[in-house]
């Protein structure tokens, strides 16, 4: 590094040597450059000075303004003068005798700066029309232009670039001292870097392991500071490699000693796996002999079903894989499967009821089917053991957050509860039981374990039990589903009722519910639905019964379903198709929509925004097409591009009062046997006369109540079904 600076020494000499005489010559250059400039930026100040004095006739005053512009100028000016384009002198300062005679050869138009014997000459043409013709009748000629001639002493030049040189000679040789103190610097390093190899090749041959060096050093000496480097590394892996070979040898001693106390765990835990499953087959071998023992009183179906249950328990205790995960939806799960679980409670006369949310219908969850099935099964043969039981309800209820669900399986029984040691197993399902009945509670709590569920129980004595497993599912999917736009749900059991209206919203727009027979008389004559889904009580009024169900079968897809006891007289009563419960949502998928054109097309008439949003809140879950207008003119429009089958039409209305709209519809064709219905707050005997003289059928009075609503819907109703008879 030395060397090189060394070498630069004379390149930058020469180079600084070039760099002073650029310097000297730019400024030259640029003085007589400014020079210029400055000489005629004066000459045009004359000019314009002087050019007024041209018509004073008076060369003296003339004369003493060019001596006084002369010794106000910062510039050295010898001499002024004004000549004629003929170089007749018109007037000058002092000295202006002194200088050079001017004979401008032909016209100049510019300015000229000459340079004469050491002097500079400036000339400036200046044009006579300036001038008044007085003056020029005077001192010159009609037709003379002027010339205005400054001499100035011309400055010595080494003023001009000697500053500027010196400065830049004294950067230079700045500059220089500096490379030369940097010259210096580095062989200082170079001797330090010197030294600290030295003294690191001291410790390598030394042997200490922190020899290393990771300080910079010069460029010369970068090759021996890697090899420095090198033999440090060589002697530190050595270390290394023998403090390693140790570690090994330590680890290896610490994993034989470890898995020698493995092997002795893995042997314990074998012989406690082999003490558990002698006890399970122990326990197996007593309940199965207690069924032997029994087999004597004991029904077929009860024995089926209790070896039935022994088999799952051996299958469960003994699998090891994971049940493979499978898509379902509930809704379809259930329609399969509800067979198989009428035929577990045939055997003890138990009915079935089933009650399912509506999320059940339209999400998708992926769960191992075979455990789902054997776990509901026995949920339903441990619930069924109770002493009383008449009936059990089975309750599949899936709420969804998002994509993740929350499935809860219970099953209800009345009855006199479960038996202790079933609720007992339940609770705390590590107790071992020999009790041959307590093979479906062992089912459920092991089924639960796989599925990380949880299990919960309720059980009083004389009021029936519940046994609830909830079951968390991650995935779950939306599926499209066939909706039905209206039907119509009857149940005399008001909580059960409640249930299956909420039960059903997944699967139908409006459900028109009733719980009273009367009522669902009235529904069924009035209203059109895709449906009809009847729970039949005890067989009572069985002539009232015939003529409903035979008024729905002419309008709606009519669903009836009966208690087991009962059902075979409503068969032979109504002479229809009567299901057993318990009723399943999937029937409905089986359902065709109702053709919308049936339904009646009402059509309503009111400038209030507010009774406009009232009539259709009421109206929404009705079996019919509503249409709403906020004015006459609309409603002519809208009864001109359709046909509707019943208006009710507002009185006062802004832009034409309701009487001529039912006249103007009157005339229409299409509208003369349209029941028009009057919408008012109030009216007169006379006025009630006048809306029946133009045309209109009822009144409706404000506001609309239900029994009102009740005339609009039997009008709509009506005129459907005329239109149905024609």
């Amino acid at each position: 590094m030395t060397n090189y600076f060394r070498q630069l020494t004379l390149p930058w000499l020469i180079a600084l040597s070039l760099m002073l005489l650029f310097t000297a010559l730019w400024y030259h250059y640029e003085s007589k450059i400014m020079q210029r400039a400055q000489v005629q930026q004066y000459t045009s100040s004359l000019q314009f000075s002087i050019r007024p004095l041209l018509t004073s006739k008076n060369p003296d005053l003339l004369k003493a303004q060019l001596n006084h512009l002369r010794y106000a100028s910062v510039l050295p000016v010898g001499a002024i003068a004004v000549y004629s384009d003929t170089g007749r002198l018109i007037s000058g300062t002092d000295k202006a005798t002194l200088l050079p005679q001017f004979q401008p050869q032909q016209r100049q138009h510019e300015f000229h700066l000459l340079h004469e014997a050491g002097k500079l000459i400036a000339v400036q043409a200046m044009s006579s029309s300036a001038a008044s013709s007085g003056y020029e009748d005077v001192i010159a000629g009609p037709n003379d232009n002027y010339y205005i001639v400054v001499q100035l002493d011309a400055p010595g030049n080494y003023s001009v670039w000697l500053v500027p040189v010196l400065v830049v000679a004294m950067l230079g040789w700045a500059a220089l001292l500096v490379m030369l103190s940097g010259i210096g610097r580095v062989s200082q390093r170079q001797q330090t870097d010197i030294s600290l190899l030295v003294h690191k090749l001291s410790q390598l041959k030394q042997g200490q392991l922190n020899s290393r060096l990771d300080e910079d050093l010069v460029s010369e000496l970068a090759p021996l500071k890697l090899a420095l480097n090198e033999l440090a590394g060589q002697q530190l892996n050595n270390r290394s490699r023998d403090d390693t070979e140790k570690n090994q040898l330590k680890q290896q001693i610490t994993e034989l000693t470890q898995s020698l106390a493995s092997e002795k765990q893995q042997t314990a835990q074998l012989q406690r796996l082999y003490e558990q499953s002698k006890q399970k087959q122990q326990q197996q071998i007593l309940q199965l002999r207690q069924l032997t023992q029994q087999q004597a009183v004991m029904p077929d179906k009860l024995l089926q079903q209790a070896l039935h249950s022994q088999l799952m328990l051996a299958e469960l205790t003994l699998a090891t894989e994971p049940e493979p995960l499978t898509p379902l939806v509930l809704t379809e799960y259930v329609a399969r499967q509800l067979p198989h679980y009428r035929s577990i409670l045939a055997a003890q006369n138990l009915t079935l009821q089933l009650n399912e949310a509506a999320a059940n219908a339209v999400y998708q969850l992926a769960l191992p089917e075979s455990l789902l099935t054997t776990l509901l099964t026995a949920l339903l043969r441990l619930s069924s053991h109770s002493e009383g039981i008449t009936e059990l309800t089975l309750n599949m209820q899936l709420s969804v957050t998002g994509s993740a669900g929350s499935l809860l399986l219970s099953v209800t029984g009345n009855g006199d509860g479960l038996l202790a040691s079933v609720r007992q197993q339940l609770v705390k399902p590590g107790q071992q039981s020999q009790h041959w009945q307590d093979s479906d509670s062992q089912i459920v709590t092991l089924i639960a374990t796989k599925l990380n569920a949880a299990i919960e129980v309720q059980s009083l004595e004389g009021l029936g039990s519940t046994v609830s497993v909830r079951i968390q599912a991650e995935d779950c999917q939306p599926v499209q589903v066939k909706r039905l736009s209206h039907l119509l749900l009857f149940d005399q059991q008001l909580a059960r009722l409640t249930e299956r209206k909420a039960a059903l919203s997944s699967l139908v727009t409006n459900v028109a519910q009733s719980s009273d027979l009367t009522e669902l008389q009235l529904k069924a004559k009035q209203y059109h639905y895709d449906a009809a889904l009847i729970f039949l009580p005890a067989p009572t009024e069985l002539a009232v019964w015939l003529e409903l169900i035979q008024t729905l079968k002419q309008k709606s897809k009519v669903l009836c379903y009966a208690d087991t006891d009962c059902i075979q007289m409503w068969r032979e009563a109504l002479g229809v198709a009567i299901t057993a419960e318990p009723f399943c949502l999937a029937e409905l998928q089986q359902v065709e929509t109702a053709d919308t054109a049936k339904l009646p097309k009402l059509l309503v008439v009111d400038d209030n925004p507010t009774n406009l949003a009232f009539i259709q809140m009421l109206l929404k879950q009705q079996p019919l097409e509503l249409t709403t207008a906020n004015c006459a003119q609309q409603a002519l429009q809208l009864c001109a591009a359709q046909q509707f089958d019943v208006i009710l039409l507002d009185i006062q209305l802004p832009d034409l009062h309701g009487t001529e709209v039912a006249k103007q519809l009157r005339q229409m064709e299409a509208y003369q046997l349209t029941p028009i219905l009057a919408f008012t707050a109030h009216a007169l005997a006379d006025e009630v006369a006048s809306f029946k003289a133009a045309g209109m059928n009822d009144v409706i009075f404000k506001p609309l109540e239900v029994n009102k609503l009740q005339r609009i819907l039997h009008w709509c109703s009506s005129v459907k079904t005329d239109n149905a008879g024609q």
